[in-house]
């Protein structure tokens, strides 16, 4: 099983020009969650990612996706 940081990877729920959006459970709460994940390697792409993250973690509407977490990562790891 794949595991990004304190996420478990369930699955892929879609993929893009910069990124790959999957499916995760928090490994110790057990909560349901998506997370973007950027295909990018690009340190100015990951700074952006961040900038927007926390833009939109404080945006509160029915049609925007709150994000609640930011991990910096390598990328997914065996457990």
């Amino acid at each position: 099983m794949d595991r990004i940081d304190r996420y478990i990877v369930e699955g892929v729920l879609g993929e893009g020009a910069m990124g790959r959006v999957l499916r995760v459970r928090h490994a110790d709460l057990g909560t349901l969650h998506a997370l973007k994940l950027l295909t990018l390697s690009a340190e100015l792409a990951g700074d952006r990612f961040l900038q927007e993250a926390r833009i939109q973690a404080h945006l509160r509407h029915p049609n925007v996706v709150g994000v609640t977490d930011f991990v910096r990562a390598d990328g997914p790891s065996g457990s």
